[in-house]
């Protein structure tokens, strides 16, 4: 159940459709977020790649699939927890509607749930896909773990999709995004199927925001096994000793340096291991190159709860500790097992005994290790940062009269600091050299002028600092209306010759038998328009004129695509010298794209 060479998920695989279906809306949770994975989903989800290659290039197969997925994915994520990349792309701004921020109600609170729901469908058929993660949206290393379900929309309710629905719909009201009501109603009707080995499934959503803790609970805290396995990265002594009370034996396997933080007497009677140091440094012992060596430290969270010869399985969000079970939104699934092979004994003897185990045996220290000066500046930092974050930054966007550039003003009415003094810049996240003062206790105009239309993000960094030392650095999304044209600005500029033209053409065409080269490469503009499009159409190494009459007959959709593409060129520059040559060959087939 637990091998990790054997049982291993592949993040792109969950996200892809099954065979004859198309998706059709996706909603996801995540406590940070890449922007970069966040490329990467669509292209997982139309595709069936994974998520793995270089997505701060300009490609191909991510230009059509954030095409295709713009207005399909919702996103939503803790605000203040998108992570600060030093590269921007354009692309990113196809994306950027899809991001949904949700603020905690403390800040020692967290928005910290792992999980996709997917509707897929095809000519006859609906297919939900719930897929519950430990894993962030990011390109993290860590060991974590996953699982899904699927079902079919039914004739009544259940009220395990209904609990699922309502948690969902919570973050949909906050947060005032709309979402198609035949998504929560159909995902109501779902019975979902169990996974081969247990005998039941249930879902766990836990909401500690606005006092909705009693109505989505935690259910570890009113279970009592005979002994109980846990598989956290993180773990405090109250919630140990709460779990150590309420159950006659714990298993713990933790990180090293977790672990480390405890009193020695909180582990006593705890049979305790932590993943082995070889693991999490072993890239570093392989890769030589300097700053491509990653930690693979532990990040997956599971409960195993044995009663008798009842197991129940809790996989999801939740730690260890006292956050998970009372402040936090977190979500869980349980799985229920007779079976033998899904008891805790044996999950236990795989994750220590088996020949690819990552653990080993926790030897305790002799006093718990916790760096108070670390937890204390841990502690101020969270803190100015959730100032910011509970902040609103409104922009504006001035276009300037005499040419085609924006000014950008940011507006935020800022409280009075108490404490210590923080220095706090402000900078867009694609222009990093013009940075702005944010002052603490006043209001604040920041200007940022003369932007092209391609470079406006709606992405804003804070550098934070004490002193002259930089303790954190974060990324909040302002409050700032995008012309509708930015998108079509940068589409355009991105395949601004014949040579990415026809290229782009032939990967829609045929993607599986595209063998060109998926960035999108600087050309010649000069060599490339000398090109006619007779060479480009009938040409061996791009062989679009096939493409298009095999379209024409057996997939008028993709057709319809490149209409859209057409439009959307043309609203730029009616008179392009790429549309003025192709459209005499398009209007030959665009018939057919509604046939």
């Amino acid at each position: 159940m637990l091998n990790t060479k054997d049982d291993r998920l592949n993040y792109g695989e969950l996200l892809s459709p099954p065979e004859g279906y198309t998706l059709i809306k996706a909603v996801g949770t995540s406590y940070s977020l890449d922007l970069y994975a966040l490329l990467a989903i669509p292209v997982s989800m139309f595709y069936s790649k994974n998520m793995e290659g270089d997505f701060q290039k300009n490609r191909y197969d991510i230009l059509d699939a954030i095409r295709q997925s713009k207005d399909k994915v919702d996103l939503f994520c803790q605000r203040g927890k998108i992570n600060v990349t030093d590269k921007y792309s354009n692309l990113l701004a196809f994306m950027e509607s899809c991001v949904e921020e949700i603020t905690p109600s403390t800040q020692n609170s967290s928005f910290h749930p792992k999980l996709w729901v997917l509707r897929f469908e095809n000519e006859d058929e609906v297919l939900y896909r719930v897929i519950v993660l430990s894993r962030n949206l990011t390109f993290d290393r860590s060991w974590d773990v996953a699982c899904f379900v699927e079902g079919k929309p039914g004739n009544k309710k259940n009220r395990e999709s209904e609990k699922l629905c309502d948690y969902l719909n919570y973050f949909y009201l906050e947060s005032k995004r709309n979402i198609n009501n035949s998504f929560f109603s159909d995902l109501k009707t779902i019975d979902f199927n169990i996974p081969e080995g247990f005998t039941g499934v249930e879902f766990y959503p836990i909401l500690g925001f606005d006092n909705k803790i009693n109505t989505f609970p935690n259910p570890l805290d009113n279970e009592v096994y005979d002994e109980l396995l846990i598989v956290s990265p993180f773990v405090d002594i109250t919630t140990l000793k709460k779990l150590k009370n309420s159950n006659n034996k714990i298993c713990l396997f933790s990180r090293k340096e977790e672990l480390d933080k405890l009193p020695s007497e909180a582990l006593s009677e705890i049979e305790t291991y932590c993943i082995n140091s070889t693991v999490v440094d072993g890239e570093s012992c392989i890769d030589s190159e300097e700053g491509n060596a990653l930690m693979q430290n532990l990040h997956a969270k599971i409960f195993i709860g044995r009663k008798q010869k009842h197991t129940d399985w809790y996989m999801g969000s939740a730690n260890c500790t006292d956050p998970a079970y009372g402040r936090n939104a977190e979500f869980l699934v349980k799985f229920q097992s007779f079976q033998a092979r899904t008891q805790l004994s044996v999950i236990k003897k795989q994750l220590i005994e088996d020949k690819y185990s990552i653990f080993c045996d926790y030897e305790p220290l002799e006093e718990g290790m916790e760096d108070a000066e670390a937890v204390t500046l841990e502690q101020a930092v969270r803190k100015i940062e959730y100032f910011l974050v509970e902040s609103d930054f409104k922009g504006e966007l001035i276009k300037r009269e005499e040419n085609d550039l924006y000014d950008l003003i940011v507006h935020a009415s800022l409280k009075e600091w108490i404490g210590e003094e923080y220095t706090i810049n402000a900078k867009l996240l694609n222009r990093k050299s013009d940075s702005k003062v944010v002052h603490l206790g006043q209001k604040n105009r920041l200007e940022y002028l003369k932007i092209g239309i391609s470079d406006i993000s709606c992405f804003l960094e804070f550098e934070i600092f004490s002193g002259k030392e930089k303790v954190s650095n974060i990324l909040l999304k302002l409050d700032v209306e995008i012309p509708e044209e930015r998108e079509n600005v940068i589409f355009t500029n991105l395949i601004n010759s014949k040579i990415k033209f026809f290229k782009y053409l032939q990967f829609i065409l045929s993607p599986d038998q595209y063998e060109g080269v998926l960035e999108i490469q600087e050309e010649s503009i000069s060599g490339s328009n000398e090109l006619s499009v007779q060479n480009l159409f009938f040409n061996d190494s791009t062989p679009i004129y096939e493409y298009l009459m095999l379209a024409a007959s057996r997939s008028p959709k993709k057709l319809r695509e490149i209409q859209e593409i057409v439009d959307r060129l043309k609203k730029i520059d009616t008179d392009s010298e790429i549309m003025r040559d192709f459209e005499p060959i398009w209007n030959v087939f665009k018939e057919f794209a509604h046939a």
